[in-house]
């Protein structure tokens, strides 16, 4: 069973999405995120992974939601509360990573998988 955890950043009304490559899948939208390792929380997941991804740390962490995820393994939504300021850096040239910063009637909700589509539809809109 596998756990997943995305990192929803929000800032300005807006939310951070990343576009980039993945081999099995191509080119994909999505919250910044990844698996969770034993012995840790789906938020510290989500936190690690943003920072792996995107080299963003520091942020709030406002709340943190979980669903099941289509591998059978709950997956984790930590919401963090970014500054204006604050600028995600491409860290990976293989992931052809770019961010975005869109509002919720902008995101291409039918590119994301089905958990992150409920998460968009009932949860995002209280943070944006």
């Amino acid at each position: 069973m596998k756990h997943l955890s995305m990192a929803v950043v929000v800032k300005d009304g807006k939310v951070l999405v990343q576009e980039r490559f993945r081999p099995a899948k191509g080119m994909v939208v999505e919250f910044p995120g990844g698996q969770v390792e034993n012995n840790e929380s789906g938020t510290d997941a989500a936190i690690r992974e943003l920072y792996e991804e995107t080299q963003l740390q520091g942020l709030k962490h406002v709340a943190t939601f979980s669903n099941v995820n289509e591998y059978g393994g709950r997956i984790y939504y930590a919401v963090l509360k970014a500054l204006e300021e604050v600028e995600p850096t491409q860290v990976d040239e293989q992931r052809q990573q770019t961010f975005k910063w869109l509002a919720p009637t902008e995101l291409p909700v039918e590119e994301f998988y089905a958990a992150d589509r409920e998460f968009i539809h009932k949860k995002l809109p209280e943070f944006c």
